[in-house]
């Protein structure tokens, strides 16, 4: 007990930085979950605070876990949206990989319903403004509905 009470009371800024990097690295492993990165981003405030004044160990674990609390509530909530942003969020969802994509009108569309041609696979489609398109044209996919494409000219 008493050596991790000498270990606590002697944590310098550069004890900070090295146990904020140490939680960036298991961030990195980790997969990228983001779990461990607010308590990295914590102890490196931390460290930056040390730098500036010095506070005893009660103050920089106190500290330390308002800002991991903090960053944690804000950054699932706010920047971890704005992080997925970028990514392909619809990686499993193949519905919505179609959306923008180009077509080709199958079969002619009757009262705005036909079948279009996407790769090697014919879908049912709804024209946007319910016009009878003819086969061969070009159309572009606006949504999809379960198994039904709603599409437009291209």
């Amino acid at each position: 007990m008493g050596v991790l009470y000498d270990l606590l009371m002697q944590m310098t800024a550069w004890h900070w930085l090295i146990f904020a990097a140490g939680l960036l690295v298991l961030e990195l492993l980790s997969g990228g979950t983001t779990y461990v990165l607010w308590p990295s981003a914590a102890a490196f405030i931390i460290a930056l605070l040390h730098f500036i004044f010095p506070m005893n160990w009660q103050v920089d674990w106190s500290l330390f876990a308002l800002f991991t609390l903090i960053l944690t509530v804000v950054g699932s909530a706010y920047l971890k949206p704005l992080l997925n942003k970028g990514g392909q969020t619809d990686l499993n969802d193949r519905a919505a990989r179609l959306v923008g994509q180009s077509a080709e009108i199958a079969s002619d569309f009757t009262n705005g319903i036909g079948r279009v041609r996407l790769g090697d696979t014919q879908w049912q489609a709804v024209s946007t403004d319910g016009d009878n398109l003819k086969a061969g044209v070009k159309v572009v996919i606006k949504s999809v509905k379960g198994v039904t494409l709603t599409v437009a000219p291209a």
